[in-house]
């Protein structure tokens, strides 16, 4: 085989990965998504210490699946150390729902 041929071979192969790349839908990396949280609650407190699984989880809310980071915050709520479980969509950096650590999960949208 010719070596244009191998060249023009090797161009196809890269321009059909990149289209593929570019289609597939991507996540949030775990960091940015922790980001975001600490980022929309900041009105509500100060955020302390904060934790996310980088594994995201298919989860179904509101009756639709999603993929979703799962993480905690923790605050010092009048003088008392308040911990924080959170749900956050992957893909688009939406806050699902959070509650206070061991309490039943309130819908946010």
């Amino acid at each position: 085989m010719k070596a244009s041929k191998w060249i023009l071979a090797g161009v196809a192969g890269f321009a059909a990965g990149y289209v593929a790349a570019k289609r597939a839908p991507q996540n949030l990396t775990p960091e940015k998504a922790l980001k975001l949280v600490k980022s929309q609650t900041k009105d509500e407190f100060m955020v302390t210490g904060s934790w996310i699984s980088v594994h995201p989880e298919e989860v179904k809310r509101f009756g639709l699946p999603f993929t979703v980071y799962k993480g905690g915050l923790s605050s010092i709520l009048n003088s008392t150390l308040t911990q924080f479980d959170f749900m956050i969509d992957a893909k688009t950096g939406t806050l699902l729902d959070i509650s206070k650590h061991g309490e039943k999960a309130k819908v946010m949208v």
